[in-house]
C-alpha cells in the first residue's frame, strides 16, 4: 500500500484557475448555442479581436488569442469555411497572410456582445465589481510572473 501523495488537486490554485475556466466556456458555448449561433468561445475570441483590429497577422493573431499556430489555424479555417473571416496575402510579405472580418463577421461581434456580457453579468453576479478587479490583478500578476520564468526544457 502506498503513502498518500502530499499533494491535494483540489486546493491547488492552478486546477481552480484551469477549472472554472473551462466552465466558463461551457457556459459561454450553451449561451451562443441557445441564441442559434453555432460558434465556440475560442472562436468568440478570435473575432473579437479581429473586430478589435482588422488585418492582423496569423501570428499577430494567435500571440493575442493566446493560441499557438495549429489551433489558429484551425480557428481560422473554421471562420472562413462559415464566411465569418477571410485571409489575404501581405501586399508587402507574400510570405505572410493577414486576417479580415468579412461584413457577416462584423455583424455576428456586434450581435453577441450583448451575449457575452449577459453570460458575464449572470456568471459573476456573486462577486462584486471589487474582487472582480482585485482578481484581474491577481491573473495579471500570475502572467507577469510567468513571462519571467524560464522556458521549459524538453529533458533531452
Amino acid at each position: 500500500m502506498h503513502a498518500p501523495f502530499p499533494y491535494d488537486l483540489d486546493t491547488a490554485v492552478g486546477y481552480a484557475i484551469g477549472h472554472t475556466a473551462h466552465r466558463l466556456k461551457m457556459g459561454l458555448r450553451r449561451a451562443f448555442t441557445s441564441a442559434g449561433h453555432d460558434v465556440t468561445p475560442e472562436q468568440w475570441v478570435v473575432l473579437y479581436r479581429l473586430y478589435e483590429s482588422q488585418g492582423l497577422t496569423q501570428a499577430d493573431l494567435g500571440g493575442r488569442t493566446v493560441k499557438d499556430k495549429t489551433s489558429i489555424t484551425r480557428i481560422l479555417d473554421r471562420l472562413e469555411s462559415k464566411a465569418l473571416a477571410e485571409r489575404r496575402r501581405d501586399v508587402h510579405d507574400r510570405r505572410s497572410q493577414r486576417i479580415f472580418l468579412t461584413p457577416d463577421g462584423r455583424a455576428l461581434v456586434e450581435h453577441l456582445v450583448p451575449l457575452v456580457r449577459a453570460y458575464a453579468a449572470e456568471a459573476f453576479a456573486d462577486v462584486p465589481p471589487e474582487d472582480r478587479d482585485h482578481l484581474r490583478r491577481i491573473l495579471a500578476n500570475i502572467e507577469t510572473r510567468l513571462d519571467a520564468m524560464p522556458e521549459s526544457k524538453d529533458p533531452a
